[in-house]
């Protein structure tokens, strides 16, 4: 059985050296009898996303199905949130990809156990999440009481953007890290053209080309366009 390793350090931490996490890694495998694929190193903070680029190429071998299992060090190595997890690990399971975690052993979605807790990880982020929500409508509800506005501004990431991405990682999971958004909103921002992410990562669709003129924006045709384009060739980063 094919197996991805990935190790990440800090480079906060000058101290750490991958090959302690690499170590362990390879022992295991050759416990179990598998046949390593490829090791992936990162040495970049978990959030600073753009300079993991070992973790990149592993999510694109991912979606090529080059291997059949990732095994990590420990869940903090990969990812940084519970709900990022779940995500990347559904994504995963749909492709036929399990994972493990050495030191959370608990977590291995190779096992019947293993999977089980998975589900149960999904049951507590959902729970959390559903507590979120009522507290926010609770504060939504104060405020408008109070006549006060509320509110984050809406994301509006010009389309070029998504399909840069998209096509740079070639997987809609990568690209929303990137862009710091949900894939609904990929998926979303797309239909508003009529399309989706797989067109744009296979290339039957190109968004159009935006000339700016003043407040409104016009397409070569002279069509007028909404808001979220940029002018080719001056692409900003997503909000």
């Amino acid at each position: 059985m094919k197996v991805a390793l990935y190790a990440r350090v800090s480079t906060d931490d000058k101290v750490q050296d991958p090959e302690t996490q690499l170590y362990a890694l390879r022992q295991f495998c050759q416990d179990a009898d598998y046949e390593v694929y490829q090791e992936y190193v990162d040495r970049a903070r978990a959030r600073d996303f753009a300079h993991r680029k070992a973790w990149q190429q592993l999510q694109k071998d991912a979606r090529r199905r080059k291997f059949k299992v990732v095994l990590v060090f420990r869940l903090d190595r990969a990812f940084r949130s519970v709900r990022e997890c779940l995500n990347c690990l559904e994504d995963w399971q749909e492709r036929g990809i399990t994972f493990k975690s050495l030191k959370e052993d608990v977590i291995d979605t190779t096992t019947g156990q293993g999977r089980f807790m998975l589900e149960v990880l999904a049951a507590v982020a959902e729970l959390e999440s559903s507590m979120i929500s009522e507290r926010v409508k609770a504060g939504i509800t104060r405020v408008k009481a109070q006549g006060n506005s509320f509110g984050r501004k809406p994301l509006n990431i010009p389309v070029i953007n998504v399909c840069d991405a998209l096509r740079s990682h070639s997987d809609i999971v990568s690209a929303a890290q990137e862009l710091n958004c949900s894939k609904a909103y990929i998926y979303k921002r797309l239909g508003e053209y009529g399309t989706n992410p797989k067109d744009v990562i296979e290339g039957r669709w190109q968004p159009p080309e935006v000339i700016t003129e003043g407040p409104a924006s016009k397409s070569k045709n002279g069509a007028k366009m909404g808001q979220g384009f940029v002018t080719a060739g001056k692409r900003g980063g997503g909000g």
